[in-house]
């Protein structure tokens, strides 16, 4: 059985698009399902804002030691504990960074994407030769459109509003879940943003080296692409991204007894079900597995 074979076993029967692009490091077999399809980010969006921090650190325009004061207003809904802290709390730029891609902390995230500005993530996307893959709204955009207030006066778009309308609408939106406005990749573009993280060309070797590290230590989206791989055997550096329809995972697999690399990047959007999206991201995931370890009899 092919590679290819190996993913479109996956998306038998899910329904659902399901996009998944993938490369060996050491070897350069490559495969990619849906690979030039344009999906919804949701919090993969991280990646390129990490991304882009690190090369303004590595201009020395930004400090990972600037420290930002937690306001109320700063509050994010969704994903993260710094909106259950108390307000005043001082907080340094490498700590939010750290909650933003390890437990997908949405205050944390606009905090450090209002810090990047969301033209410098866009042009170092474009430096990098990535044309397909924007990041135009931030978490607070994201989730107020999924429950309609998109078009709420930014002060007014704050927890307790959130929390008062989620309880009482269907999460929908107007643009949250496609791709014509929102923030957007396909699997080709995020496999290659990983690939020039791990070759030390999407920013300094010693930054990418501190975004790989931060992603290793990811603890969201544990059911996705490392759900069927033997814990022992691997380590996966990746960030992961949900909302209604989509689940997506982005991620570095090092086979710990040989030390070889393969880059996996699996979206999915118009998902029925997100159970089911993640079990189609984790067969594909096995799948590529096997077929990497059955070559050298692993």
């Amino acid at each position: 059985m092919t590679l290819l074979e190996r993913i479109r076993e996956a998306a038998e029967g899910f329904e659902g698009v399901l996009g998944v692009s993938v490369k060996h490091l050491g070897t350069g077999e490559s495969a990619s399902l849906n690979g030039d399809e344009p999906f919804p980010t949701a919090s993969v969006f991280k990646v390129p804002v990490i991304v882009a921090l690190y090369g303004m650190v590595d201009a020395g325009t930004a400090s990972l030691d600037e420290k930002t004061v937690l306001r109320e207003g700063n509050k994010v809904p969704g994903s993260g504990i710094l909106k259950e802290l108390s307000p005043g709390l001082e907080i340094a730029l490498r700590d939010l960074v750290t909650l933003m891609m390890i437990v997908s902390d949405n205050t944390a995230t606009d905090l450090v994407t209002q810090r990047v500005g969301l033209e410098n993530v866009n042009s170092t996307l474009r430096r990098l030769g990535l044309e397909r893959t924007r990041v135009v709204a931030d978490c607070r955009d994201i989730l107020f459109d999924l429950i309609d207030l998109d078009d709420l006066p930014e002060e007014e778009k704050t927890l307790a509003m959130f929390e008062e309308r989620a309880h009482v609408t269907t999460l929908g939106g107007s643009w949250s879940l496609g791709v014509d406005e929102n923030d957007v990749t396909t699997p080709n573009e995020m496999l290659r943003l990983l690939e020039m993280i791990v070759g030390g060309e999407a920013a300094s070797r010693e930054s990418c080296d501190a975004i790989l590290d931060t992603m290793r230590r990811c603890q969201t989206g544990g059911y996705r692409i490392g759900k069927y791989l033997p814990r022992e055997k691997v380590e996966i550096a990746h960030k992961t991204g949900s909302i209604p329809g989509v689940r997506n995972d982005a991620s570095v697999v090092t086979l710990l007894d040989s030390g070889e690399r393969y880059i996996l990047a699996c979206f999915t959007k118009e998902a029925t079900d997100g159970y089911a999206a993640e079990e189609a991201i984790a067969r594909g995931s096995k799948g590529v597995y096997a077929h990497f370890t059955s070559k050298r009899g692993g």
